[in-house]
């Protein structure tokens, strides 16, 4: 069996045939590593797929929807190829005897024997309040077994979790080294039912999407939970079909990853770009939204921690949606920013915001202004049309500075209420006028 193979071999000439079978047969073949499509290519199935260690390649062709089954109510995963590992059914939990503290990469465990090097565990904890309210749930894999009830994984945590919270393991077999590149993806028109998006990844590890070009979709173009290391470049949606119900219009959405990249990305008149749920040591570089009213880069404030956005142009809103997901992010830092409106006002510890332009649309009355959390917060060398500082986290340790910017409206501080500024505000060199 050749190791290269396309959907010409299989009888898929272009889209007058539906690729589905061909796909399906290509992916259940061992041997095959790589797909190609060299011709437009139409798909009437919703695929849910666990093979790994396979690229696929459309070469800029189209891919269709046209004609798809019904997707079920409320589910973004119904994309048109849905690839996922799965948990094998082993669960172990525990109750912490003593304090987890932040950045440690060691966690008890019942019994260290269970946990083979290299093994791959969902690590959650029980929620503070509600049912989101958790501040780890990621993918990770043993890297070494440190004495009978302690293993080391491939993660510094970035929240303290106290004594008698619960951790629970579940293990994991994910799937592995999927690679989709060269897409030009057309959506359908109408709603849900017959909405379309190309692609999801779930329990995925080193899975990589490249040179998506996406028009009229309605869930997220790529979309991943338990990812642990990614790559999503050069992709880009103009006029998704929903843009008002939550999870809809999305580039990419991240939903408890690891160790991920977005770069040389772009959105018109989509809800994100690019959405962080639970994720922690990402970076977004080099992405640009337009017409973006209702926020190109935003964290849905489900305890994400350090990441990282150079040279992105759009509209900023960390940890704002609410309390059911804890309303918390630490460790965000913003470098050459542009964007119409710049939101951290939540309980966002630790932001550091630099050399960023926040000017007026037409878009907003509030358009142009910085409204941010005085939690260690540390801006130098922006200007906005107005700093306006809250205040509702007190973890930081570090000082709140604003030096060398230009407010054209000048800057208002909290002093009454319940997010009134308790912390002191150095400023250095700051002007208004």
């Amino acid at each position: 069996m050749k190791r290269e193979v396309c959907f010409e071999d299989y009888g898929v000439c272009g889209p007058e045939k539906a690729a589905d079978d061909a796909l399906e047969q290509m992916l259940a073949d061992p041997e095959i590593r790589v797909i190609h499509g060299y011709t437009d290519l139409n798909f009437t199935r919703r695929h849910s797929l666990h093979r790994g260690h396979i690229v696929l390649d459309f070469h800029g062709c189209r891919v269709t929807a046209r004609g798809i089954e019904r997707a079920e109510h409320n589910d973004p995963f119904g994309a048109v190829m849905h690839f996922a590992g799965a948990p094998t059914g082993e669960r172990q939990e525990l109750i912490l005897g003593e304090p987890l503290e932040e950045q440690y990469d060691i966690f008890p465990v019942p019994d260290a024997g269970r946990f083979p090097l290299y093994s791959w565990w969902q690590v959650t904890v029980n929620a503070l309040e509600g049912r989101e309210e958790r501040e780890i749930d990621k993918l990770l894999m043993v890297t070494e077994r440190v004495d009978h009830t302690h293993v080391r994984f491939n993660y510094k945590m970035g929240w303290p979790l106290e004594t008698g919270r619960k951790l629970v393991y579940r293990k994991i077999r994910p799937v592995e080294d999927v690679e989709i590149r060269n897409m030009v993806f057309q959506g359908n028109p109408g709603g849900e039912e017959q909405g379309a998006s190309p692609l999801a990844l779930e329990y995925a590890v080193n899975c990589n999407v490249y040179g998506i070009r996406a028009r009229d979709t309605y869930w997220p173009v790529i979309l991943r939970r338990h990812n642990t290391e990614f790559r999503t470049e050069n992709c880009r949606l103009v006029n998704p079909t929903e843009v008002v119900v939550g999870g809809t219009g999305y580039l990419t959405q991240q939903i408890h990853c690891l160790y991920g990249a977005v770069r040389d990305c772009t959105v018109s008149n989509a809800r994100h770009l690019n959405d962080f749920t639970g994720c922690a040591y990402c970076m977004v570089e080099n992405c640009h939204g337009d017409g973006d009213f209702h926020g190109a880069f935003v964290t849905h404030g489900q305890f994400e921690h350090d990441l990282v956005y150079v040279g992105n142009s759009g509209l900023l809103s960390f940890a704002n949606s609410g309390p059911t997901w804890g309303s918390s992010a630490k460790r965000i830092s913003v470098l050459r920013h542009t964007g119409c409106w710049g939101l951290g006002f939540a309980g966002v510890s630790d932001l550091t915001i630099q050399d960023g332009a926040f000017y007026r649309t037409e878009k907003y009355d509030e358009c142009g202004t910085m409204l941010l959390n005085a939690d260690g917060l540390q801006i130098r060398g922006c200007s906005a049309r107005k700093l306006v500082l809250t205040q509702r986290s007190r973890r930081s340790k570090r000082p709140c500075v604003v030096e060398d910017c230009f407010f054209q409206e000048g800057v208002e501080v909290a002093g009454e209420g319940d997010a009134s500024v308790e912390n002191r505000v150095i400023f250095r060199n700051v002007t208004e006028g």
